[in-house]
């Protein structure tokens, strides 16, 4: 398994969306709104993608029903529970 660097900024897979070879995600507004921007991908780790641009640290993605958002669109977050060991 490859490692990130340290700092990298990591989303669930499933948060990202590909569409005609660039990469999307669904990023949820103060306001609770959600806007579909396009981000920078690296590699995979596990579960999880390594962004290298179009997200900033603390911004946070739809990573349930991705299919189903659309912008604007008011949302009720969540906040997502990854694997933990207990989970293995």
């Amino acid at each position: 398994m490859t490692t990130p660097e340290s700092g990298a900024l990591l989303v669930p897979r499933r948060a990202v969306g590909e569409l005609q070879g660039s990469y999307e995600v669904a990023v949820v507004d103060g306001d609770n709104k959600v806007r579909i921007q396009t981000a920078n991908v690296g590699q995979r780790v596990d579960d999880l993608w390594v962004i290298e641009g179009g997200l900033k640290p603390g911004e946070r993605v739809v990573a349930e029903g991705i299919q189903k958002v659309m912008p604007a669109m008011l949302v009720n977050p969540i906040p997502f529970r990854g694997k933990t060991a207990a989970d293995t």
